[in-house]
């Protein structure tokens, strides 16, 4: 596991927030030339989870090959709206989840998507990328936030410093096998009332959406161990700021039914309150949990 080295010079926090913000601007506004200004000639993109009927996860190396990825998607979809919903920057990693609505611009059928993006930067260039999508089922599309703008103002102290958050999460994160889901851990560490979200489509990942409560949790994470056996995972690209974590996960599991076993990248915001964990968002690479499932 690790963090960002150094801060690239002359650019503050409030700077690397200002220019996410703009990304996402020039990306929903198509405006792909101005876009690329931000990242580097050499920038290593990595996409995860859904790309139904456009494309299939992978890694596009080069400013060039990144490009022609979006003016492919510009050509099929047009970007509507969106809204950044969190952004954490520390040293040299900086993490940005937003909210978007494209327009297919065949069908013209309009689709909510939840994104979050990776950036590691260097002399003030995306260096590399890691992008986070899924598309909400229709049962969630129009939830609230899950804080208020009152907690965003004034958020309470984490009451842990970070070291002792990240082991923490480490712990939950690392399940042994066979099905030795540490329950009493979660109990410890997760707030009775912690808010959890599932990125996803319900009828098709049966645990998606949103969901209240410690007992709803445990309740998720016991199906999951029912059909996956998990053997390794990798925290990565942690992003430690203030009580808000973000990090990437890479767990190696085998489905117990089909007895596929494959790699899955999982994007995961948690935040701390008061010492105990009170939020967790997590986004997956949902088209290698289906094609583990056998339905892709």
């Amino acid at each position: 596991m690790h963090g960002g080295a150094d801060r690239p010079a002359q650019v503050t926090g409030s700077e690397v927030c200002q220019r996410i913000a703009e990304i996402t601007r020039l990306r929903l506004s198509g405006d792909l030339d101005r876009l690329m200004e931000y990242f580097a000639p050499d920038v290593v993109v990595h996409y995860n989870c859904t790309k139904e009927g456009l494309f299939s996860p992978g890694v596009l190396n080069g400013r060039d090959q990144f490009w022609a990825n979006l003016r492919l998607t510009e050509e099929n979809y047009q970007g509507v709206d969106g809204e950044i919903i969190d952004i954490l920057v520390e040293n040299d990693l900086s993490v940005v989840r937003w909210r978007t609505r494209w327009r297919h611009r065949g069908a013209q059928i309009t689709y909510t998507v939840e994104m979050a993006y990776f950036l590691r930067w260097r002399n003030n260039l995306v260096i590399e990328m890691h992008e986070f999508l899924d598309l909400p089922g229709a049962a969630i599309l129009d939830r609230g936030a899950l804080g208020t703008y009152e907690d965003m103002l004034n958020p309470r102290p984490p009451g842990l410093n970070r070291e002792e958050m990240l082991r923490r999460l480490e712990a939950l994160a690392d399940f042994p096998t066979p099905m030795g889901l540490d329950i009493a851990a979660i109990r410890k560490y997760c707030s009775p009332d912690i808010v959890c979200e599932f990125v996803g489509n319900r009828i098709r990942i049966p645990y998606a959406g949103r969901h209240v409560g410690i007992e709803a949790l445990i309740n998720i994470v016991r199906a999951i161990g029912v059909d996956f056996e998990q053997f390794r995972n990798t925290l990565s690209d942690v992003v430690v700021d203030g009580g808000r974590v973000a990090f990437r996960r890479t767990v190696e599991w085998r489905h117990r039914g089909t007895g596929s076993q494959g790699l899955v990248e999982l994007a995961e915001f948690v935040k701390y309150e008061d010492g105990l964990i009170v939020e967790l968002i997590e986004i997956r690479d949902s088209v290698t949990i289906l094609e583990m499932q056998g339905e892709m």
